[in-house]
């Protein structure tokens, strides 16, 4: 078994200190493709009220991508940021104090994806200054290469990555999607340029640890300090409470991991029971189990209720037997063990996806083609309400006593 780490503090990624759980904001984007997509679109005052409570409950840690809504994600960030902030300075005249605004900083990270039309550091290079103006950033916090695939070698973009950071573009270097040797790799690229790798962001959760490649991956980033940020943490929904028959045949995540039903069953009602016992969730349970082994969990969260059940992870640890007890139910069904070409498909459907992002934002910023439809989707009117026809009431005579 994995060293159980019990970690209910602080997590160091690179220079920073952050409670151990982060905010995917993959489902911001505002696109009418991630309308589609994400099955609606986050409203700027859904973000507004997601964002103030992922920060009451100190939570630093928000990553996006490039990719995510054609760079529309990154915008997202930094827009509710800066409307946060600005309520914050105009609170300053009262005596109320929150965890909000008190100046501590943010750790925001987005990701460069290797598409097959980059080939140059150049276009390295010119991908993170989109991505900091996106962001709102003079330098990017954390930095990741979203994929070790493609035609080129993964040294080239640690390279590229290493000479982003030497010219003051980012901060730290990540990874995403590295099995084992991938990471000792791009580790190796990195120290011959006097840098590090800090962190690899990697699908992990409680359907896919026993397999060998993830847990071979676990050990390599263990022992070469590399933080394992865990995106997909609770299943994208299969090890939350409330799971049908109908919504399990509805989740990708059953697909991309060919689980069936019966074979999650006593998966579920461990986690189910634990979570009678500390009294929390299911999905707290499952990103605890995260934690506990020293990871990250990333969670996607598009309504303010999704922040306040993963912050319901924070402050408390299962106990170690507990912990044990989940590691031998888990099952083995990581995308790392996929092989090259399945990946390398994946890889072009992504970036078929990108150009019709690049498409839509080229019809709609600068044709004009559905920019209302985008900012209504964003900022949605409110009916004015029908104000209720007069009464009309007969008048009476006053009485003796009303005189």
């Amino acid at each position: 078994n994995a060293e159980y780490m019990g970690y209910p503090g602080m997590k160091r990624v690179g220079r920073w200190e952050i409670p151990p759980l982060g905010i995917g904001t993959m489902m911001w984007g505002f696109t009418w493709l991630d309308h589609k997509l994400n099955r609606g679109t986050v409203t700027d005052t859904e973000l507004d009220e997601l964002y103030a409570e992922a920060r009451r409950h100190g939570i630093s840690f928000f990553d996006s991508a490039e990719g995510y809504g054609g760079g529309s994600s990154e915008e997202r960030i930094r827009d509710v940021v800066s409307r946060r902030a600005r309520c914050a300075t105009t609170a300053t005249t009262t005596t109320t104090t929150t965890t909000e605004g008190q100046g501590d900083e943010l750790l925001l990270a987005t990701k460069f994806l290797p598409t097959l039309w980059r080939f140059t550091t150049g276009s390295f290079l010119r991908a993170v200054r989109g991505s900091a103006s996106r962001l709102g950033v003079a330098r990017i916090p954390l930095y990741f290469v979203h994929s070790p695939v493609h035609p080129f070698p993964l040294e080239f973009w640690v390279e590229a990555a290493c000479a982003a950071k030497a010219l003051g573009l980012i901060e730290e270097i990540g990874v995403s999607n590295f099995d084992a040797k991938q990471v000792r790799r791009a580790h190796a690229a990195a120290a011959k340029h006097g840098q590090r790798i800090v962190a690899n962001q990697i699908l992990l959760n409680l359907l896919d640890y026993n397999s060998c490649q993830l847990r071979e991956t676990e050990r390599v980033c263990a022992e070469l300090d590399v933080v394992i940020i865990a995106y997909s943490p609770v299943g994208q929904g299969l090890l939350v409470d409330g799971l049908t028959p109908e919504k399990f045949a509805a989740c990708r995540m059953t697909s991309m991991t060919g689980v069936s039903w019966d074979e999650l069953q006593p998966l579920r009602a461990a986690l189910s029971r634990l979570s009678v016992q500390h009294h929390r969730t299911m999905a707290q349970v499952a990103l605890n189990w995260v934690i506990c082994h020293g990871h990250v969990p990333l969670v996607g969260c598009k309504r303010v209720e999704h922040v306040r059940d993963a912050a319901g992870a924070l402050g408390w640890k299962l106990a170690p037997a507990e912990v044990a007890e989940l590691d031998k139910l888990a099952l083995g069904r990581s995308t790392l063990e996929k092989p090259m070409w399945r990946r390398f498909l994946f890889l072009l459907l992504l970036c078929f996806l990108i150009l019709c992002y690049y498409v839509e934002r080229f019809a709609c910023d600068t044709l004009g083609f559905g920019l209302e439809a985008r900012d209504r989707r964003r900022r949605p009117t409110t009916p004015t309400p029908t104000p209720p026809p007069p009464t009309t009431t007969t008048p009476t005579t006053p009485t003796r006593a009303t005189l």
